[in-house]
C-alpha cells in the first residue's frame, strides 16, 4: 500500500525544487545588492533579513521594506522576485490540486482511508466480497444483529451503495479486486478479530482465488464461497471451504424435501428464514406432469428433482437440450398458449419459470393461468427491485436467487450449530416435524424467531463459576429457560439441539445436565437471548435461576452472610451433641 505523504512529495518535487531555487536566488540577490541605512551609509542585508523578507513577500506580496527603506535598485530586485515567486507558487498549488483531483491519488487516499479503519476494527467481523444482491441482503441482516463487516466490491457504485446505505455501523468499503491476496490482507483477513470471509462475487473463479487465499493465510476461519458450477464446487471444497453454496443445487434439494416431506421441508424454511420475518406457509407440490419453462441450471435442478419424486416434465427452452429425448423438450421461449399447449400444460399440475429473464417468467405464469388457473405455480424472480410484480402473481413458491444465497451463508457463517440441527432434521419424519412446529407457532405466533447458540465456556464468566468453581447445584437445562429478572417466569425461547464434544442431543428434556465446553442452539424470542446472556457472564445471576435465593452483592454483605452461615453451622453441631 502507497504513502501517501511520499506519493505527494514525489509528485510535488518539480514545483518544490522551482520554489527552492526562487527563494535562493531572491535571497542571494538581496544579500549581494548594496543598500543604504537610515543615515545614508552604505548597508548590506544579511542572510537572515533577506530570507526574512522574501518568506512574507513571496507568500503575501510584502508588509514592508526591512530593516532600513530599499534603494531604487533594491526595489527593481523585489519587483523581479515577486513575479517569480508568484509564479512558483501558482506551478505548486496547480500541481497540487492536479494530483489531489488525480483518479490514481483518490484511489490511494481511499485504500489507506479503508486500511486505517480496518485495522482500527476491535470488534469481530466478517469479510464480504462482492455487493450484487445477496451482498446487499446480508449486510442488512449482519447489521440488524449487530455484526460488523467489511465489503470488498469491484464495481464503484456498488461501493457508493454501501457508503449511503443506513447501516448503524460505520462499514469500510473499497472497490478493489477481491481476487488479490494482498487486496484480502489489506481487508483484514488476518485481523485477529475477522471471524470469516464470504465470496459472493458473480466470478465463481475470483471466489475460487479467494477460498484458496483463505485456506492458506486463515486455514482455521470460516469461509463460505459461492460457486455455479459443480467442478469449481469441488475444487473449493478442496481447500477447506467450510460451506460451498450452489444456488441451483439448493433449490433442487429443497424443492425435493417439499415433494416428498412438505412438513420437513416448512421446518426447514422457518429455520432458514430471517427472523422477524411472516412464518412461510406449508408448501406441497403435487404429483403428476410439470412443465418447465427454462432448462438453464435452475431448471435443470427443478426437472431432477421432479424426476427423482416421480413426476413427469416437458422441458420449454429455446436450444435443444443435450440431456433429454426429443419427446421431453419443446423448442420455444414459453410465453406464448400456443407452446406451452404443445407442453401439455392442459393435462399438467404445475409449472416452474425459471427463465434468466424476470419478464419472461411473469408472461408464462400469466398465460398458463390463463389456459389452466389451479396450477402450482414456482416462479424464478432473478432481480430483487421487482418483488412488487411477483407478489401481485401470488405464486404458491417465489424463488429468489439474492435470498437463497444469503440464507445459506448467514446459517454457515453465525451460527454453525444451526447448519448442524438443519441436517439432521432431514433424518426425520413428517409427524416429528409438524410437532417441532406447531410448538414455535406457540412460542412466536407468526413470526420467524431469532436464533442464538449459548457456549459454556471460559468467556463467559457465569458458565465458568457454575461448572467448574461451584458446581453444586448442578446446572441443568432448565435453568437458562428462568427468567433472572422474574425466575416465575420462563423465557419464551425453545432448546433445540445440545453438542457435548462428541454427542448430540436432539430437542434436548429441560432436565439435561450441562457441562462445561457444551454448545446449546435455541430458538425464540431476541428478549430471551438477552436474558440468557446475561445469565452465563453473571456468576450471581446463574446462582440465582439455580439456587432461587439471590446471593448479597458486594464485599461487606458478603462477609456478613458467610458469618451468618457460619453461625448457623456451629448451633446445627451443638444441637446434635
Amino acid at each position: 500500500m502507497p504513502n501517501i505523504f511520499f506519493l505527494v512529495l514525489r509528485r510535488m518535487r518539480p514545483p518544490l525544487i522551482t520554489l527552492v531555487l526562487i527563494y535562493a536566488i531572491a535571497v542571494l540577490g538581496l544579500v549581494l545588492i548594496p543598500g543604504k541605512d537610515d543615515h545614508g551609509q552604505p548597508y548590506r542585508m544579511d542572510f537572515f533579513h533577506a530570507f526574512y523578507f522574501i518568506s512574507y513577500t513571496a507568500t503575501t506580496i510584502g508588509f514592508g521594506e526591512v530593516p532600513f527603506p530599499f534603494t531604487y535598485l533594491q526595489r527593481m530586485w523585489v519587483v523581479v522576485c515577486i513575479y517569480l515567486s508568484v509564479i512558483g507558487w501558482a506551478f505548486g498549488l496547480g500541481t497540487l490540486f492536479s494530483i489531489l483531483q488525480d483518479k490514481s491519488f483518490q484511489q490511494a487516499v481511499q485504500l489507506a482511508n479503508f486500511a486505517r479503519k480496518v485495522r482500527r476494527l476491535s470488534e469481530p467481523f466478517y469479510l464480504i466480497c462482492g455487493y450484487g444482491q445477496t451482498g446487499r441482503l446480508l449486510g442488512k441482516v449482519l447489521d440488524a444483529r449487530g455484526f460488523r463487516f467489511v465489503v470488498l466490491e469491484n464495481r464503484e457504485e456498488r461501493v457508493n451503495d454501501v457508503i449511503f446505505a443506513d447501516y448503524r455501523f460505520d462499514v469500510p468499503v473499497y472497490a478493489g479486486n477481491a481476487a488479490n491476496p494482498d487486496m484480502l490482507q489489506t481487508a483484514g483477513i488476518l485481523h485477529p478479530q475477522c471471524q470469516g470471509v464470504l465470496a459472493l462475487t458473480g466470478d465463481e473463479q475470483a471466489n475460487l482465488a479467494i477460498a484458496i487465499t483463505a485456506f492458506v493465510l486463515r486455514p482455521q476461519m470460516i469461509s463460505v464461497c459461492r460457486a455455479k458450477s459443480h467442478a469449481v464446487a469441488e475444487n473449493m471444497a478442496s481447500f477447506g471451504t467450510n460451506r460451498v453454496i450452489n444456488m441451483f443445487d439448493a433449490v433442487g434439494q429443497r424443492f425435493r424435501m417439499a415433494l416428498h416431506a412438505p412438513q420437513t421441508n416448512r421446518l426447514w424454511s422457518v429455520l432458514n428464514s430471517f427472523p422477524g420475518e411472516l412464518l412461510p406457509p406449508l408448501v406441497n407440490p403435487p404429483r403428476g406432469h410439470w412443465v418447465v419453462v427454462g432448462y438453464g441450471r435452475f431448471g435443470r435442478a427443478v426437472r431432477a428433482a421432479l424426476d427423482a419424486e416421480g413426476s413427469t416434465v416437458t422441458v420449454i427452452d429455446l436450444f435443444p437440450p443435450d440431456d433429454l429425448p426429443s419427446d421431453e423438450y419443446i423448442v420455444g421461449v414459453g410465453v406464448d398458449a400456443e407452446t406451452l399447449k404443445s407442453a401439455g400444460l392442459e393435462r399438467a399440475v404445475g409449472i416452474v419459470a425459471c427463465i434468466d429473464h424476470d419478464a419472461n417468467n411473469l408472461s408464462a405464469i400469466a398465460t398458463a393461468r390463463q389456459i389452466k388457473s389451479d396450477l402450482f405455480v414456482v416462479a424464478r424472480q432473478n432481480l430483487t427491485m421487482n418483488h412488487v410484480l411477483f407478489e401481485s402473481f401470488h405464486s404458491d413458491v417465489t424463488v429468489i436467487r439474492s435470498q437463497v444465497v444469503a440464507q445459506e451463508c448467514l446459517n454457515a457463517m453465525t451460527t454453525p450449530t444451526l447448519a448442524r440441527f438443519m441436517e439432521l432434521i432431514r433424518l426425520s419424519n413428517e409427524v416429528w416435524a409438524r410437532a417441532l412446529l406447531r410448538e414455535i407457532e406457540s412460542l412466536c405466533g407468526k413470526r420467524v424467531p431469532d436464533n442464538w447458540v449459548v457456549e459454556l465456556d471460559a468467556n463467559h464468566q457465569g458458565a465458568m463459576y457454575a461448572l467448574m468453581v461451584n458446581p453444586q447445584p448442578p446446572l441443568e437445562l432448565r435453568h437458562l429457560l428462568v427468567d433472572p429478572h422474574a425466575p416465575k417466569h420462563q423465557l419464551p425461547c425453545l432448546p433445540l439441539l445440545i453438542l457435548q464434544n462428541e454427542n448430540e442431543i436432539l430437542l434436548p428434556p429441560p432436565e439435561t445436565p450441562l457441562r462445561f465446553g457444551d454448545r446449546i442452539l435455541f430458538i425464540g424470542h431476541p428478549s430471551a437471548r438477552l436474558a440468557q446472556q446475561a445469565t452465563v457472564n453473571q456468576y450471581r445471576l446463574i446462582d440465582f435461576v439455580r439456587t432461587g435465593v439471590e446471593p448479597p452483592a458486594g464485599w461487606l454483605f458478603r462477609k456478613l452472610d458467610e458469618r451468618r452461615k457460619l453461625r448457623h453451622a456451629e448451633v446445627k453441631i451443638e444441637t446434635a451433641e
